[in-house]
């Protein structure tokens, strides 16, 4: 029985060197499988099954799979973290609310997003006739009615925000 050597070295995202007794070689890993110098190995999802080619020296064959497969890796990583970007630039302002039969103290507690979303929702139901940028205008001011109303103001915590909306849209409507 022999023993063996091998140790890695990262470098930063899924970038390494290995270091083993037959020398030093760069390596690529990625949660499919990994790629070096010496061979290919591709994950298949089961804990410690994976398929391993190392290249043939003679005939230099595998190389030109390895940088197929290295390519291919390097393509998805990047398809994926871009799709990811379009959907965060397309989640919409009015998008996502989630307050509306909450309590205030929920409202307190909740993201701007979410609030201008409900109010969206709320004067999206009002408002029909509108614009989507004239209702975000009629929404970013509800949002700060129900703010203003509730500020200071512990004991109405236990009340449903859509009873105060509907109270700051009927004051809003008399102040124009």
């Amino acid at each position: 029985m022999s023993f063996r050597f091998q140790k890695r070295i990262k470098l930063g995202k899924g970038l390494g060197i290995n270091v083993s007794k037959s020398g030093i070689s760069p390596s690529y890993r990625t949660k499919k499988g990994s790629i070096s110098s010496k061979g290919y190995s591709v994950r298949s999802g089961i804990s410690g099954l994976t398929y391993r080619k190392t290249f043939n020296k003679a005939k230099n064959d595998g190389c030109l799979v390895g940088l197929l497969l290295l390519f291919f890796m390097t393509s998805s990583v990047l398809f994926i973290s871009c799709n990811t970007e379009k959907q965060k630039m397309e989640t919409k302002w009015y998008q996502g609310g989630t307050l509306h039969k909450s309590k205030i103290n929920d409202w307190k507690n909740a993201t701007e997003e979410n609030k201008l979303a409900t109010c969206g929702d709320f004067c999206a139901n009002t408002y029909n006739d509108n614009s989507i940028d004239e209702i975000k205008i009629i929404a970013t001011n509800l949002k700060i009615c129900i703010d203003e109303a509730i500020q200071d103001h512990s004991y109405l915590d236990s009340n449903d925000v859509s009873k105060v909306a509907s109270m700051c849209l009927l004051l809003m409507e008399n102040l124009n």
